[in-house]
Protein backbone atom coordinates (compact mmCIF):
# COMPACT_ATOMS: atom_id res chain seq x y z
CA UNK A 1 0.00 0.00 0.00
CA UNK A 2 0.68 3.58 -0.97
CA UNK A 3 2.34 5.20 2.32
CA UNK A 4 0.99 8.45 1.07
CA UNK A 5 -2.68 7.65 0.67
CA UNK A 6 -2.70 6.89 4.89
CA UNK A 7 -1.60 10.45 5.58
CA UNK A 8 -4.49 12.14 3.71
CA UNK A 9 -7.00 14.54 5.61
CA UNK A 10 -9.63 13.37 2.92
CA UNK A 11 -9.36 9.73 3.98
CA UNK A 12 -9.59 10.13 7.72
CA UNK A 13 -12.59 12.46 7.39
CA UNK A 14 -14.14 10.11 5.27
CA UNK A 15 -13.74 7.05 7.34
CA UNK A 16 -14.32 8.78 10.34
CA UNK A 17 -17.93 9.96 8.83
CA UNK A 18 -18.51 6.84 7.73
CA UNK A 19 -17.48 4.81 10.64
CA UNK A 20 -20.32 7.31 12.62
CA UNK A 21 -22.81 6.58 10.24
CA UNK A 22 -22.32 2.64 10.81
CA UNK A 23 -22.60 3.24 14.43
CA UNK A 24 -25.30 5.35 14.61
CA UNK A 25 -27.13 2.22 12.10
CA UNK A 26 -26.48 -0.02 14.31
CA UNK A 27 -27.61 1.64 17.20
CA UNK A 28 -30.57 1.98 15.71
CA UNK A 29 -31.56 -1.35 14.73
CA UNK A 30 -30.59 -2.97 18.04
CA UNK A 31 -32.66 -0.06 20.04
CA UNK A 32 -29.41 0.39 21.97
CA UNK A 33 -29.41 3.89 21.90
CA UNK A 34 -32.38 7.08 20.66
CA UNK A 35 -31.27 9.73 19.12
CA UNK A 36 -34.03 12.78 19.24
CA UNK A 37 -34.24 15.70 17.23
CA UNK A 38 -32.50 17.75 19.70
CA UNK A 39 -29.42 15.30 19.98
CA UNK A 40 -29.78 15.44 16.57
CA UNK A 41 -29.17 19.42 16.09
CA UNK A 42 -27.26 19.48 19.21
CA UNK A 43 -24.59 16.97 17.68
CA UNK A 44 -24.29 18.57 14.82
CA UNK A 45 -23.78 22.02 16.12
CA UNK A 46 -20.71 20.24 18.10
CA UNK A 47 -19.21 18.99 14.84
CA UNK A 48 -19.51 21.80 12.95
CA UNK A 49 -17.75 23.94 15.58
CA UNK A 50 -15.46 21.47 15.24
CA UNK A 51 -14.64 21.54 11.73
CA UNK A 52 -14.62 25.03 11.70
CA UNK A 53 -11.82 24.91 14.16
CA UNK A 54 -10.05 22.13 12.36
CA UNK A 55 -9.89 24.33 9.02
CA UNK A 56 -9.05 27.43 11.32
CA UNK A 57 -5.72 25.92 12.45
CA UNK A 58 -5.44 24.55 9.15
CA UNK A 59 -5.37 20.84 9.82
CA UNK A 60 -7.78 20.45 7.34
CA UNK A 61 -6.49 22.17 4.16
CA UNK A 62 -7.87 23.81 1.19
CA UNK A 63 -8.15 20.67 -1.20
CA UNK A 64 -7.61 22.69 -4.59
CA UNK A 65 -4.26 23.09 -4.21
CA UNK A 66 -1.97 21.00 -5.52
CA UNK A 67 0.49 20.90 -2.71
CA UNK A 68 -2.63 20.09 -0.22
CA UNK A 69 -3.36 16.72 1.46
CA UNK A 70 -6.65 16.82 0.26
CA UNK A 71 -8.66 16.19 -3.16
CA UNK A 72 -7.11 17.84 -5.98
CA UNK A 73 -10.09 18.30 -8.22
Amino acid sequence: MNKKRWRNYALWVSTTSQLLLLIQLIGHLTGAFNITEVMQHDILVVIDVALGLLVTLGIISNPTKQESGGYNL
